[in-house]
């Protein structure tokens, strides 16, 4: 085998390994166990950040967590109603997810918050 195809074929393997693991806990460590809960369950819809800002929910303000607006209550307890429950026709229930994870989501959903008013 030639050399330039050698190394072509080895630049290929580390694509392919580098796409695979984009999106692995190895690149990106959880900065959390909310945050791990986070990126598994809830990021699709409302972003990496929290800010909704995603194809699907783009221009809705509710899937924007970093806001003051909080459609469904914004305590942890609040919150992890909507999460449990989800949201007729807007959100899934989660109601997989065990009691002490839905806190844990509660908890970093309200780490997200950047605005200046309370919940």
């Amino acid at each position: 085998m030639s050399r330039r195809l050698l190394c072509a074929a080895a630049l290929a393997v580390c694509a392919v390994w580098g796409f695979a693991l984009a999106g692995c806990d190895l690149i990106d460590p959880p900065k959390s166990p909310g945050h791990k809960l986070w990126r598994d369950n809830c990021a699709k819809c409302h972003g990496a950040d929290g800010s909704g800002n995603t194809p699907a929910y783009m221009g809705n303000s509710y899937a924007d967590l970093t806001d003051d607006v909080w459609k469904h209550g914004g305590s942890a307890e609040e919150i992890g109603n909507t999460i449990r429950e989800g949201v007729f026709g807007e959100m899934p229930g989660f109601k997989q997810l065990s009691d002490a994870d839905v806190k844990l989501l509660a908890q970093y959903v309200l780490s997200l918050h950047r605005g200046t008013e309370s919940h």
